[in-house]
């Protein structure tokens, strides 16, 4: 099974990605996937991500004007499967992010069939805790990913395991050491959740599931994510994103 397939991802979709570690791999792999089968795939962030290398996969093009991305999209969806946009170019090697409005805009642009965007940013840590603003989700999203690493799952609370373990110390009102449980994480996504569209399907992805009793966790921690918010969280995805195929296996809420 592939990722696509996984999050039964549609023609017309946009896809924002949010949460822990591991959503910059997620968001080329999706391009990747995507892009064999529908051309038009748009990949970009709301916030900062790491400037990829040059890839036949991908053709990029930054602009601070959203007039002159749509004109670039607009000849560029026809030529090329995947394009990547983003504002500027930063120092430290990362690419701007465009304003979470301009992803609508883009999705009208002719020829645009999907976009997938990373609305999140975790400094490569499994878990996160968001300070105000975060996490940028455009409105138009349909499906929105909580990601995490299970590696994040029996470890102390502190800022290896945690990106802001400060601000998740007082959401989760626990002392820095404390063992994170599956019920941390499951309120910690509540949290990356906020700000998303109503309407849009969530899907969580628990990656890393390939380490030393990895899976195992992972479908525990899935039983979890399953029980917290059982009207919108309908499977979980388990993945090992830096492998083939990429995914494990999904687990589905046992019909009512």
């Amino acid at each position: 099974m592939t990722l696509s397939q996984a999050f039964s991802i549609g023609e017309r979709e946009v896809v924002s990605l949010v949460g822990g570690g591991g959503k910059t791999t997620l968001l080329y792999a999706l391009g990747r996937e995507l892009s064999a089968s529908r051309g038009g795939v748009v990949l970009t962030t709301t916030t900062k991500i790491l400037e990829p290398a040059p890839s036949p996969s991908f053709v990029q093009f930054l602009s601070p004007d959203l007039h002159a991305i749509k004109k670039w999209t607009t000849v560029h969806a026809q030529r090329h499967r995947c394009l990547l946009l983003a504002r500027a170019r930063l120092p430290g090697g990362k690419l701007d992010g465009i304003p979470p409005e301009w992803v609508d805009e883009i999705l009208s642009v002719d020829g645009v069939s999907t976009i997938v965007n990373e609305a999140d940013g975790a400094a490569g840590r499994p878990l996160k805790a968001n300070r105000e603003g975060e996490p940028v989700i455009p409105g138009g999203t349909t499906l929105l990913v909580p990601v995490m690493g299970i590696d994040g799952m029996g470890r102390p609370l502190g800022e290896e395991t945690v990106f802001r373990s400060a601000i998740a110390s007082r959401i989760l009102n626990i002392p820095f050491g404390s063992i994170v449980t599956e019920g941390m994480i499951a309120r910690l996504m509540m949290e990356w959740l906020k700000g998303g569209p109503a309407g849009a399907r969530i899907v969580p992805l628990i990656n890393k599931v390939d380490l030393p009793d990895g899976l195992r966790k992972a479908r525990i921690l899935a039983g979890h994510l399953l029980e917290v918010d059982p009207d919108r969280i309908r499977s979980v995805v388990l993945s090992r994103l830096q492998k083939s195929p990429p995914v494990k296996e999904v687990r589905h809420r046992a019909a009512d």
